[in-house]
C-alpha cells in the first residue's frame, strides 16, 4: 500500500470470506500514488472507481478505467498483487468465482459480452461502463450501511447484487423507458425528502453529507438531482426557506431582528441582513419595520 492512500476494509476477509469489500482513500492534501493490492486467488473482483478514473496493472496487462465504469478482473487470469494508480477514490469488491458463478449460472444468457467467460472460465479483465444515477447510490450503500450487527451481511450482499445488476447483463429494450421513468421518479422522491427535511431544521448549521445519508443516496447525486428538480441549488433553497420564514417572524412585530437572525439559523446578524436583503430587496429592520 502507498503513503498516499488508505485501505479500509469495509466487509468480510480477502483471504477467507465468500464475499468482502474494501474501500481505498486517497489520504488528504497528498497526490494520490499507484497503490498495491493483493488480491485473492479465486476470486472475481469488482474495481471502482469514485470521483474519477483509475489506471490497473497486473504484469504486462494494464487497463484505464473511467469514472462511471468498473473494471471486473478473474484472479485465475490475474493472480497475486495488482497495481491501482487512481486519480482519486475507488472500491474494490470481491467474491469467490465459484460463489459468483453459482449466482449467475440461471442467468447466463443475458450477462453482458465477455463477462460470461470470465466468471465462468478464464477470460482477461473486462472493462464495463455502466453510468446510471443509481450508480452514486450504490456506492454510497457500500460506504455508510444503514445497519450494524449481524444485518451488515446482508446489507452488503444486497449492495453487492445491486453492483451486479447495473453492470452484468444486457438491457432490454423495452426496460428502457421504464428505467429511465423510475429513476426521474425516485430523484423526485429524494428532493421532496430533502426539502422536508431541511424546512424542519432551518435553525441548525448545513450538512450535506448528513443530508445525503438520511435521504438515502451520494452527496454528488443528491447536488446534482436537487439542481435539476428545483433550478437552485440546496444552498439557495436553503436561504430562501430560512429568509422566508424570517419575514413571517419579523411581520408578526414579536421578534427583533436578532432573535429572528438566530431562530433561521444565523449566528452572524450581518450575514442574515445580507442575505436577507439579496432575497427581499431590503434590510430586515425596514421590513419589521413596514
Amino acid at each position: 500500500m502507498s503513503s498516499s492512500s488508505r485501505i479500509q476494509p469495509l466487509f468480510g476477509d480477502r483471504r477467507h470470506s465468500v464475499l468482502w469489500a474494501v474501500d481505498v482513500r486517497a489520504q488528504e492534501g497528498q497526490a494520490p500514488d499507484p497503490t498495491l493490492l493483493d488480491l485473492p486467488e479465486g476470486s472475481v473482483v469488482y474495481i471502482v472507481p469514485v470521483h474519477a478514473p483509475l489506471t490497473w496493472e497486473s504484469g504486462k496487462d494494464r487497463q484505464s478505467v473511467e469514472q462511471g465504469s468498473v473494471l471486473v478482473v478473474n484472479t485465475r487470469t490475474s493472480p497475486g498483487a495488482v497495481t491501482i494508480t487512481p486519480q482519486s477514490d475507488f472500491l474494490v469488491v470481491g467474491m469467490r468465482q465459484t460463489a459468483l458463478a453459482t449466482l449467475f449460472e440461471p442467468f447466463r444468457p443475458g450477462l453482458v459480452p465477455g463477462l460470461r467467460e470470465l466468471v465462468f472460465g478464464l477470460a482477461g479483465p473486462l472493462r464495463i461502463a455502466s453510468r446510471t444515477e443509481a450508480w452514486d447510490q450504490v456506492i454510497a450503500g457500500f460506504r455508510n450501511p444503514v445497519v450494524s450487527g449481524p444485518a451488515r451481511a446482508f446489507w452488503y450482499e444486497s449492495q453487492f447484487k445491486a453492483l451486479l445488476a447495473l453492470v452484468s447483463f444486457n438491457p432490454a429494450p423495452e426496460e428502457g423507458e421504464f428505467f429511465c421513468s423510475r429513476q426521474k421518479r425516485l430523484a423526485r422522491v429524494r428532493v421532496a425528502r430533502a426539502k422536508s427535511k431541511l424546512e424542519a431544521r432551518l435553525d441548525e448549521a448545513f450538512d450535506l453529507h448528513r443530508l445525503a445519508a438520511e435521504v438515502g443516496c451520494s452527496a454528488s447525486y443528491l447536488s446534482r438531482t436537487f439542481s435539476a428538480t428545483t433550478g437552485m441549488t440546496l444552498s439557495q433553497f436553503l436561504r430562501k426557506r430560512r429568509i422566508e420564514k424570517a419575514a413571517e417572524m419579523l411581520v408578526t412585530g414579536r421578534y427583533n431582528v436578532s432573535e429572528v437572525a438566530v431562530e433561521v439559523g444565523y449566528n452572524s446578524l450581518s450575514h442574515f441582513s445580507k442575505a436577507f436583503q439579496q432575497v427581499k430587496g431590503c434590510l430586515p429592520s425596514k421590513y419589521e419595520a413596514a
